[in-house]
């Protein structure tokens, strides 16, 4: 109904952008970016919905109106070799463990191709080789499903459908889910140009105008919000959008009920200069006094909101230099992300740990653990307060935390199983 005039901008991981002046922005001078060794052979479950949210979730920006230098109002800038947070206290170790806490000897394993890409989730692990794709059980490794495929996935992802849990991936323009204790997947066909985001419990597909999700029967239709407003994530049956400054609407897509979220503010001086993230119970935004911008130098606040009442779990200050133009990396499991040098509690939206006095750079986590290159190129993994050093592929957490599965050198994936309190003693 709202035709050619929805959404406006083109932004589809934040609400679209208000219409403001053009700013020359003055230069900031930044450190330069070290790069971290990339893994070409293996893809996880996280990295291929980063592909997929990189091409399909474009984050949303402002432009700040213009303050004067001598006003009161100005931003303070803040040089990014300054300090702003108290260090997270980390200690660096070594460990006898395949993964940390969990026992050496794998309650199973299964040998895959040399050459095929492995991810791997709570629903199953999925192998790619050439035109063979299949999908081991995670809590076995018996092969659950093989087929000849035409197309690689470009996309997959664990996800809700109509209550059920399974393992979305897509390829082309077809999409196929394979639901809990079935043997076959469900195939779906996609709409035109249609984009997927996984940003909430369940995926949201968008072709031009129109919204649909997955249903048990077929893709279903999804209501429009409100020309302005950019939809962003659908969890429990709830699609969430807002424009640029809220407040954020949740329209039931079931019954067409609706609720209002005012996010709480941080500072009254403060408002949205950037909207990171909005799905699994949180939204996600970046704040600043007038004149701030995600690349301006200044100081700002991460502010985590809960998306049942807009009240604020937890805020960090930093600065545009550390975090303005990074994303937000939701993890395997929905345990932990992250922005930057900053680890969250995905569940609580509480922070968790700040690397950014240490060089330590954070990759997809994998339920409470998290993949991280120390020193440039050292390879280690985060667990609690400690960095591991270690060379493990850890592809996922699987089982509540209770099994690590792990791509060995020799092509093997295995399950660990987790320690006893008696053992970790």
């Amino acid at each position: 109904s709202n035709g050619d005039s929805y959404p406006l901008g083109t932004p589809f991981s934040g609400p679209a952008a208000p219409a403001t002046p053009t700013v020359k922005k003055t230069p900031v001078r930044r450190r330069s970016a070290r790069k971290r060794p990339q893994r070409l052979k293996k893809i996880t479950v996280p990295g291929l919905v980063l592909i997929g949210l990189a091409i399909l979730m474009i984050g949303a920006f402002v432009v700040p109106n213009i303050v004067p230098v001598d006003s009161p109002d100005t931003p303070q800038t803040i040089g990014s070799e300054q300090q702003v947070n108290p260090a997270s206290e980390l200690s660096v170790d070594k460990t006898q463990d395949v993964v940390p806490s969990y026992d050496n000897s794998p309650a199973w394993e299964a040998e895959v191709p040399r050459r095929a890409s492995v991810t791997a989730s709570d629903r199953g692990v999925l192998l790619v080789n050439d035109n063979r794709l299949e999908v081991l059980d995670a809590d076995t490794g018996r092969s659950r499903y093989k087929a000849k495929i035409d197309e690689s996935p470009t996309f997959a992802v664990d996800t809700v459908i109509d209550g059920r849990p399974a393992l979305l991936w897509q390829s082309g323009d077809t999409a196929e889910a394979l639901f809990d204790g079935k043997s076959k997947p469900k195939t779906y066909q996609l709409p035109e140009n249609a984009r997927i985001t996984s940003a909430g419990k369940s995926v949201l597909i968008k072709s031009g105008n129109k919204l649909s999700t997955f249903g048990a029967d077929g893709l279903e239709d999804v209501p429009t919000p409100q020309a302005g407003s950019t939809p962003m994530a659908i969890d429990d049956d709830e699609l969430f959008s807002s424009d640029w400054n809220g407040p954020v609407t949740a329209q039931n897509i079931e019954t067409g009920d609706e609720r209002s979220i005012k996010l709480e503010r941080p500072g009254d001086d403060l408002k949205i200069i950037d909207w990171i993230s909005a799905g699994h119970g949180k939204a996600i935004t970046l704040w600043g006094e007038q004149g701030a911008s995600t690349n301006s130098g200044h100081r700002i606040q991460i502010v985590v909101h809960s998306l049942d009442d807009g009240s604020i779990l937890s805020t960090v200050t930093t600065t545009t230099d550390i975090v303005g133009e990074k994303s937000w990396v939701r993890g395997q499991a929905g345990k932990r992300a992250y922005i930057g040098p900053y680890l969250f509690d995905l569940e609580s939206g509480l922070l968790l740990m700040d690397v950014s006095s240490r060089d330590i750079h954070l990759s997809e986590p994998r339920g409470t653990i998290v993949p991280c290159t120390m020193d440039t190129n050292t390879s280690c993994l985060l667990a609690g307060k400690q960095a591991f050093k270690t060379d493990t592929d850890l592809l996922a957490v699987v089982d509540e935390g209770n099994e690590a599965l792990v791509l060995g050198s020799d092509s093997t994936v295995r399950a660990y199983p987790k320690k006893s309190e008696t053992q970790d003693r």
